[in-house]
């Protein structure tokens, strides 16, 4: 089996890890939202709230220090919009995709069609969380597949909503272990949004040597009840001086484009394993079948 062949088979097996894993400033509803009252959570790190649509760009920058003292920098970028009617979109780019320099990569079906596409979009991962229908579906636009996930349906409203920055102020509540520390930071803008900013640190205790009573693992969060997002996010462990920062840039508050929220036509929903796209071996013999299961 070629090592595309074998690459292929583990985009497959990574999409079905995740498909199992997944489980105001424009304050007009459209008609769709009004139809839709219920109540949904969200997702990740954005709740499915209607009538309040936007789209931007999620960057994780991680920063690892190296035995030799360098440091070492690794970026991630993911996509995310959110409909008038709370349904949420996550595309993330650089997933595994075939080895090699050609950039096209030609696929087969079982019934004798092709799919052409390459080596990029074999990268990409789409989740979108339509709460309000109760639905969660996995697209993968390489092989042109989606995988539809029937969810139970969101509860009617009850009462007022909670603030989305709850998830994070909750922690300043109560009594924390005493090798926890929480701290208040208050708000600020980020962004040209006004954030809530909650820092939560480990201590260290006696296994931890001179680190004892110090902070080992530090999360500082930021969320905002305007946009009911969370816009930033640091991750820091000062024993071994690695940092990730998560920030939500380019955000635009405007309703994005409907198709976003759909499947593309002409895709195979919840394809069988033996309905699964193949590249055909090297020698032009037997297929390399991109179904894990086989």
């Amino acid at each position: 089996m070629s090592y595309l062949g074998k690459t292929l088979r583990r985009a497959a097996f990574a999409i079905l890890l995740i498909a199992a894993a997944a489980n105001a400033q424009n304050p007009s509803l459209t008609p769709a939202a009004e139809q839709r009252p219920h109540r949904c959570g969200g997702i990740n790190y954005v709740a499915a709230l209607p009538a309040n649509p936007f789209s931007a760009t999620r960057t994780t920058k991680a920063t690892t220090t190296l035995p030799d003292g360098t440091k070492q920098l690794t970026k991630f970028v993911e996509f995310v919009a959110r409909d008038s009617d709370g349904r949420i979109r996550f595309e993330k780019h650089g997933g595994l995709r075939p080895a090699g320099d050609e950039q096209k990569v030609i696929l087969h079906t079982h019934d004798g069609g092709q799919i052409e596409t390459t080596r990029e979009t074999m990268g990409i991962f789409i989740l979108i969380f339509d709460c309000p229908d109760s639905m969660t579906i996995q697209v993968q636009p390489g092989m042109q597949i989606a995988r539809v996930t029937k969810g139970v349906p969101a509860a009617e409203p009850n009462g007022p909503p909670r603030p989305y920055s709850i998830r994070v102020t909750n922690l300043l509540s109560g009594k924390p272990r005493p090798d926890i520390s929480v701290e208040d930071l208050g708000y600020r803008e980020i962004e040209g949004i006004s954030a809530r900013g909650v820092r939560l640190a480990n201590l260290g205790t006696e296994s931890d040597g001179d680190w004892k009573g110090k902070p080992v693992r530090i999360t500082e969060t930021w969320a905002s009840d305007d946009l009911a997002v969370t816009i930033l996010e640091i991750h820091s462990d000062p024993t071994k001086q690695m940092e990730d920062i998560v920030t939500l840039t380019n955000i635009k508050r405007q309703e994005p484009d409907h198709s976003l929220f759909e499947i593309p036509p002409g895709y195979k929903i919840n394809p069988t394993p033996d309905e699964m796209p193949f590249q055909m071996a090297e020698d032009g013999g037997h297929p390399i079948t991109t179904n894990p299961e086989k």
